[in-house]
């Protein structure tokens, strides 16, 4: 039903969506967390409040006592059955999100070990802020000028 519609939707929403990293050291890491995991928690949060079965939910958390007494797994098996087809489009957007690999490439770009992938005899004399802003350039091709520590292609292996 919604939840396979809103599964195609967050499919076509990253596939039209262009991601482009900042290069620059200290927002790449955040920027791609972001994009990570912005989409998919307004998914969920959209998944829960379309589902059909949230009327019955809160009727059955507020019903009044009665000779029947309130059943808490009947609440937890309601919540788990919403919960699992609201996560299928978050899901989708996540895994999505990894095999395309730029985001991923961006947040850990500054985790590359140089001395072990790169030129190692250059890589120590460098100080390590500039090290950092070198690496924080390896996702974008046009602005990444540290090919003489470290081949961009290289990086993108490793990571």
């Amino acid at each position: 039903g919604i939840c396979s519609i809103m599964a195609l939707a967050s499919a076509q929403m990253y596939s039209a969506f262009d991601f482009s990293c900042p290069c620059l050291p200290g927002y790449n890491a955040v920027y791609s967390a972001g994009i990570l995991l912005t989409p998919p928690l307004v998914l969920f949060l959209l998944g829960l409040a379309m589902n059909s079965n949230v009327s019955m939910l809160a009727e059955e958390w507020k019903r009044p006592p009665g000779r029947q007494a309130e059943d808490p797994a009947v609440l937890r098996c309601m919540f788990c059955s919403m919960a699992q087809r609201a996560l299928i489009a978050p899901v989708v957007w996540v895994a999505v999100t990894l095999l395309d690999g730029k985001c991923f490439l961006c947040a850990l770009c500054t985790a590359v070990p140089v001395t072990m992938l790169g030129k190692g005899s250059v890589a120590p004399g460098l100080p390590r802020p500039e090290l950092t802003r070198l690496l924080a350039r390896v996702p974008c091709p046009e602005v990444c000028d540290g090919d003489w520590l470290l081949a961009r292609e290289v990086a993108v292996c490793y990571l």
